[in-house]
């Protein structure tokens, strides 16, 4: 389900400005408005609410013939995003070729498209705050009955056919865990590991060469196994709550072919603190497993997929140690849940690293 207010987007191609003035125009609103379904006549537009990082995400409302409509659009429009532009490329995609095919919650998608000259890929969606939604922080408090909740979302992603035409045919969806190494190199890593993000943590934990090891282990099983459609990135922020309570997921720019256990293993490590994550873990576990049968798929033995999640919690550890761009707090307490959670399992030695 995308959630109250939900339409077909456009197909991926369609232009995809890197320029914010225009996408808050009437010309540039009243086709791609009218192309989802909504045909009206735009008279104004008010921001309500700018968020900065790499992406720029704008809350505005935009006055019609018809009322007020509000809105929500993602794109790279700042000096230091423009040369990001081309990650919003496969949220893009996400949302014109896999998100019909799901039945999950997500935010209601009006247009998604790239630019052919200049790789900008944007979306223009539903304003989920003005339906009643509240967006998570990172950090925010999460507890073990909504970790379950994550888990059935992440459970319908992973039931997906990927094995049908349709999803098989989507070359996109690539395992690309291994280019991950590429981000930075074994010296950058130690010094991100030995910079006090990871202070509470083992020195055998903080080796960097072990820590990219076990991250090119982890990207080599995905390529072998790469049976589900993953999220790649369903930490807090990346979620958020319905009126109902209930959460839906954004941010899809990591979404790619890979194994289940590497959702579970990173969502429960990064939303959980550590010792409720502990007591909890393998109920939930159990949890997503019966989610998944649920669905009409087949699932591991209990302590298979036990002991493919336990070498998984490697992935999300590796995704914080190499993260610079996030506030320092945010990265401090992933880094320590994660890579406490790799220590309690033992994931390097799973992983012959």
């Amino acid at each position: 389900m995308s959630g109250p207010g939900g339409a077909t987007p456009e197909a991926v191609g369609d232009p995809a400005p890197l320029d914010l003035d225009r996408v808050l125009s009437a010309n540039w609103l009243e086709p791609v408005l009218g192309r989802s379904g909504l045909q009206v006549t735009v008279t104004g537009t008010t921001v309500v609410e700018e968020q900065v990082t790499l992406a720029s995400k704008v809350r505005f409302t935009t006055a019609t013939d018809r009322g007020e409509v509000a809105l929500c659009v993602k794109g790279y429009f700042s000096e230091e995003g423009r040369s990001f532009a081309s990650l919003g490329q496969l949220e893009a995609r996400f949302y014109t070729e896999l998100a019909p095919l799901l039945d999950i919650r997500r935010p209601g998608c009006r247009h998604a498209g790239i630019d052919q000259d200049t790789g900008h890929g944007l979306v223009l969606m539903d304003d989920l705050v003005a339906q009643g939604c509240t967006f998570l922080t990172a950090l925010s408090p999460y507890t073990v009955d909504q970790a379950a909740d994550t888990l059935d979302l992440l459970a319908a992603l992973h039931s997906l056919d990927v094995t049908s035409p349709a999803v098989r045919d989507m070359p996109w969806l690539a395992p690309r865990l291994a280019g991950y190494l590429d981000v930075v190199g074994e010296e950058r890593l130690g010094q991100l590991l030995d910079d006090g993000r990871a202070a509470d943590l083992d020195p055998s934990t903080r080796d960097p060469a072990r820590v990219r090891d076990a991250l090119a282990t982890v990207a080599a099983i995905a390529e072998r196994r790469p049976d589900t459609v993953v999220h790649g990135d369903a930490h807090a922020g990346n979620l958020y709550l319905g009126a109902d309570g209930r959460p839906g997921l954004i941010d899809w720019q990591v979404v790619q072919f890979g194994a289940w256990e590497l959702d579970v293993a990173y969502h429960v490590g990064a939303v959980l603190d550590v010792p409720l994550r502990r007591r909890a873990e393998r109920d939930l576990l159990d949890h997503y497993l019966e989610a998944r049968r649920r669905h009409g798929r087949a699932v591991p033995q209990p302590e298979r997929a036990w002991d493919r999640y336990r070498a998984a919690t490697a992935y999300g550890f590796y995704m914080w140690a190499i993260t610079q761009r996030v506030a320092r707090p945010v990265v401090e307490t992933f880094v320590g849940r994660l890579g406490s959670a790799v220590e309690d399992h033992e994931a390097f030695a799973r992983l012959g690293v």
